[in-house]
């Protein structure tokens, strides 16, 4: 098998998870009880076939400055949000943050949440192949947290060279760290 096969394997069985609600809602509250670097916190606004992350943005809102990522030609830059903050439908259906749009290097998030196609127990992650959260973190030094179902967690993920793991990754079934590894 090789990353495209795998993430046509793992699109099908998103798409048969029935109980994202219930998984996300677990996912979120073990994340919010999680200790994590403190600072500011990139997230990433949730699709339908994602753990779902409107609660998560809502509750570091509270405590932590939030920045939202959108999409400019290659790169992914940052938008500061609060619970005021409006969005509007981008590429993909993904509902991206109006406001000032900065460079993650000037921005550099303690923590940053990424999404995932699948991830194996080595914590490294397959993303939809685009490359963007691969340039981001090549250009901050964020930990890097991945929210995932139960099924997204595989054997063997496929890397290559440029691939980056994660730091700390967030199932229904608890937390996994790097330095438990």
């Amino acid at each position: 098998m090789d990353k495209p096969s795998q993430r046509r394997q793992l699109k099908a069985i998103i798409a048969n998870i029935s109980d994202k609600a219930r998984q996300s809602e677990i996912v979120t509250n073990i994340l919010q009880n999680a200790p994590l670097p403190s600072g500011s916190i990139c997230i990433y606004n949730s699709l339908p076939s994602e753990v779902a992350t409107k609660e998560l943005i809502e509750y570091f809102c509270q405590s932590r400055d939030v920045y939202l990522p959108v999409v400019d030609g290659e790169d992914m830059l940052l938008v500061k949000v609060d619970k005021d903050t409006k969005y509007v439908e981008a590429n993909w259906g993904i509902y991206e943050p109006i406001g000032e749009r900065l460079s993650p290097s000037d921005v550099c998030p303690s923590v940053t949440l990424a999404p995932l196609l699948g991830v194996d127990k080595n914590l490294n992650r397959l993303g939809k192949g685009k490359g963007y959260y691969d340039r981001y973190f090549n250009a901050v030094d964020t930990y890097k947290v991945g929210l995932a179902f139960e099924e997204q967690v595989v054997d063997k993920v496929f890397c290559d060279s440029w691939d980056k793991s994660l730091d700390m990754l967030v199932t229904p079934q608890g937390v996994i760290k790097r330095q438990d590894l």
